[in-house]
């Protein structure tokens, strides 16, 4: 049996159509509705502006905590762990109690999350501050569902396209922020800043953004939200550890089997329900599955070009070379130029570009980040007058061509940052595309829940194309070639964590395929034909 979570607003007329109250702010000053979207954007930025401050300082962090070695990468696994189990939770309660007060909480979380981090000694409660963190992901996702709500309907695609200019926000701030305070202060400072970010935005928060209006009509369900939590969860587990653990190993690909037979479950039970997290005849609908399906294909592209670009960038081949040759001059007890006649390297190294993280900054993703900003605003704009198909397919068209530049053009800073310029376009795009797609397909009172399923088909994506192109890499590693310690021929080693340029080329292939797969889909769907509307109400066949 369902329920009304609260009474349902009067209606009003809008043109020839009566809709629900939702609490549009049609009568609001331009400069009233612009102040709220800044706020909204601002405050589900804390998301990506976190992981692009903090997933460039994990060397830094593990010089705190020697002893943790390999587990040292949890500290960004957890994020997609927690994340991805959260959010289709988050996101429902969204809808059901109030979007404005979820992401006030969901705040709350991520502030004593920063805090927790910038001040414990301890490894274990510095993973608890990651994961209260992480718990807070889907407040991009409740972002879209508010802005739909609140805006007026004419500005909402702009509006929706506009937190990719966010995303492009934190692109340009992080690495220079970040930057700079860890090569002034410490790690640590990171932290502090997102604390001060939080403490000057929740207030703003308070003061300048109402709360919708609209709720869902129903009781939250409890066991469709654990389901697709663990399911999710267990999943991610896998594609985040597979490489380390071994992909073929019963151990690891045993998370995996769990996670889909969990998934299993929940489609069983959304069906069976009758007061599901969403309705499964939706979820089966082109107009969203084919959507969410792109969404996951993007972000193979997304999370695999966020791992390869900055690592290749950030490779100073000369000092691993010297490095290399220093640690065997010393166990050889040999001078260093000794060695360095005798030892041979295999596996070019163009790809290096030798940049510091404020380099990488300057030189690669402000360039990115502009271009990224820019698109997403005329994104939204575009689909407003020919349809949402049409910014979709360009920017699964133009992340296919960016992903095969940069396979094959990656020797020199220039060339990376010409190509991850036009990368920003199809970034833009396809956040502004993507995220009225689903407020165009979904009930208002499941506008949360609908953003946050993208939000989870996204993680996947990421995760997958992370997990991809480090498996490619183990295949492609820098060797080294030296004296046999016997005094009798030669020996090869590997060096971890070291890759070849056929390695990275080979693996930037791979995001560009599911880009293209991405492209011919966004093709051939009947969804976003028609100029959008900001999420009239859709009828559900």
């Amino acid at each position: 049996m369902t329920t009304r979570a609260e009474a349902e607003p009067p209606a009003k007329e809008v043109g020839h159509e009566t809709e629900v109250d939702t609490g549009r702010l049609d009568g609001a000053s331009p400069g009233r509705v612009v102040a709220i979207v800044a706020v909204v954007i601002m405050f589900a930025e804390v998301v990506p502006l976190q992981y692009a401050m903090i997933a460039p300082a994990v060397q830094k962090v593990g010089h705190t905590w020697p002893e943790v070695g390999d587990n040292l990468t949890w500290m960004i696994i957890i994020l997609g762990l927690v994340g991805g189990a959260t959010t289709p939770i988050v996101s429902n309660l969204a809808d059901l109690y109030g979007k404005r007060r979820v992401m006030l909480a969901g705040s709350v979380s991520f502030l004593a999350g920063s805090l927790l981090c910038a001040t414990t000694d301890d490894w274990t409660l510095f993973l608890v501050g990651r994961a209260l963190q992480a718990s807070c992901f889907a407040l991009t996702a409740i972002a879209v569902g508010l802005l739909r709500d609140l805006v007026p309907r004419r500005y909402v695609p702009i509006a929706i396209g506009a937190l990719a200019t966010g995303f492009g926000l934190s692109g340009v701030l992080s690495p220079l922020v970040g930057g700079a305070l860890t090569e002034t202060y410490s790690w640590r400072s990171l932290f502090w800043f997102l604390v001060v970010y939080m403490l000057v935005l929740i207030p703003l928060m308070v003061w300048l953004v109402p709360e919708s209006k609209v709720r869902s009509r129903q009781e939250l369900d409890w066991v469709g939200a654990v389901l697709i939590g663990a399911g999710a969860a267990l999943v991610l587990v896998y594609l985040s550890n597979g490489q380390a653990w071994g992909w073929g190993r019963s151990s690891a690909w045993g998370y995996l089997l769990a996670g889909l037979a969990v998934l299993v479950v929940f489609w069983v039970w959304e069906t069976r329900t009758p007061a599901p997290m969403m309705d499964p005849k939706l979820l089966r609908a082109p107009k969203v599955s084919i959507v969410l399906a792109i969404g996951f294909l993007a972000n193979v592209v997304i999370g695999g070009a966020g791992f390869a670009v900055p690592y290749m960038a950030q490779t100073d081949a000369g000092e691993i070379k010297d490095r290399i040759l220093a640690g065997a001059a010393a166990q050889a007890q040999a001078p260093v130029e000794m060695m360095r006649q005798v030892i041979t390297f295999e596996g070019g190294m163009k790809y290096a570009l030798g940049l510091s993280l404020l380099g990488y900054a300057v030189h690669i993703t402000i360039g990115m980040s502009l271009t990224g900003m820019a698109a997403g605003p005329l994104g939204g704009w575009w689909g407003q007058r020919s349809g949402l198909r049409a910014p979709l397919v360009a920017a699964m068209a133009v992340l296919t061509l960016s992903m095969a530049l940069l396979a094959g053009f990656h020797g020199s800073w220039i060339a990376v940052m010409l190509v991850m310029s036009i990368y920003g376009v199809g970034l833009g795009l396809y956040y502004a595309a993507a995220n009225n797609l689903i407020v165009e397909a979904v009930p208002k009172e499941s506008s949360g829940i609908g953003a946050g399923m993208l939000a989870v088909a996204q993680s996947f994506g990421a995760a997958l194309g992370t997990a991809v192109a480090t498996a490619v890499l183990s295949a492609h590693t820098f060797r080294m070639t030296s004296p046999s310690p016997t005094g009798q021929g030669t020996v090869t080693t590997d060096i971890p964590q070291v890759y070849t340029d056929s390695g990275w080329t080979t693996a930037l292939w791979v995001p560009a395929a599911a880009a293209l797969v991405g492209t011919v889909l966004a093709v051939v769907m009947r969804a976003g034909r028609t100029p959008a509307t900001g999420g009239a109400e859709p009828e559900v066949h």
